[in-house]
């Protein structure tokens, strides 16, 4: 459960900005939903990106809001999804690095059968979930709010809230970004993102280590008392 510490740094915060914009990759999204919206009048385009960002920022914030209950209805431990967490997070850092990103695997036939369809049809699904908040993005956040004080788990929330923000704005002008970034500028930002996500998962990894090595000293102690 949260507890009560002094308010959290402005490097805390911005840690927890960035490591959930690299995860959400907005830049990407925006080629894919470029491409995918393509030919869209601008109100429904608009109306499909809200949608999707609102879809992802709600399955953050639920996931975040009922983390503590999801552990204690299934019997596992925060330390145990921050391990979680973090060989999800290495794995899509890993696909990113090299080029085996699902977001580009769609072939021109999906892209034209989605640019068929109303934006009802998958601004929630599958750009929403899982393409922005995925497995990946759902373990980061909960991995996040790990053992954290209420003042930080507040700026949890509004990193998440601001993060949505920002893919709303990438996804509504997504064909801008697309045709500025091109594909080269798109695969390079893709690269940059999945670096800092295997640097973040590496940190999840090393915190769960040190969190159950201070566990296992103290298993002793709390044994020996009981007796």
């Amino acid at each position: 459960m949260p507890h009560l510490t002094p308010l959290p740094t402005w490097s805390f915060a911005l840690g927890a900005v960035t490591t959930l914009f690299s995860v959400l990759n907005p830049i990407s999204g925006a080629a894919v939903f470029a491409a995918s919206t393509a030919g869209m009048p601008s109100p429904a385009l608009r109306r499909s990106a809200r949608k999707a960002a609102l879809t992802a920022g709600t399955a953050m914030v639920a996931f975040a809001l009922v983390g503590q209950f999801i552990f204690s209805l299934f019997g596992f431990t925060a330390l145990a999804m921050q391990f979680v967490g973090g060989v999800l997070v290495l794995y899509r850092a890993i696909s990113m690095l090299y080029g085996d990103d699902p977001r580009e695997r769609s072939t021109e036939d999906e892209k034209a059968e989605a640019s068929r369809k109303l934006p009802e049809d998958f601004a929630i699904i599958p750009f929403g979930i899982p393409l922005l908040a995925g497995p990946g993005t759902l373990s980061t956040v909960m991995g996040m709010i790990a053992g954290l004080s209420w003042s930080e788990y507040g700026v949890v929330l509004v990193a998440i809230l601001l993060n949505a923000w920002i893919v709303y704005l990438f996804l509504r002008n997504a064909p801008a970004v697309f045709a500025r970034l091109g594909a080269i500028g798109t695969k390079v930002v893709n690269k940059l993102m999945g670096l800092i996500l295997a640097a973040v998962a590496m940190q999840f990894l090393i915190n769960g280590v040190k969190a159950l090595a201070v566990e296992i000293q103290h298993a002793p102690a709390a044994v020996a008392a009981l007796k």
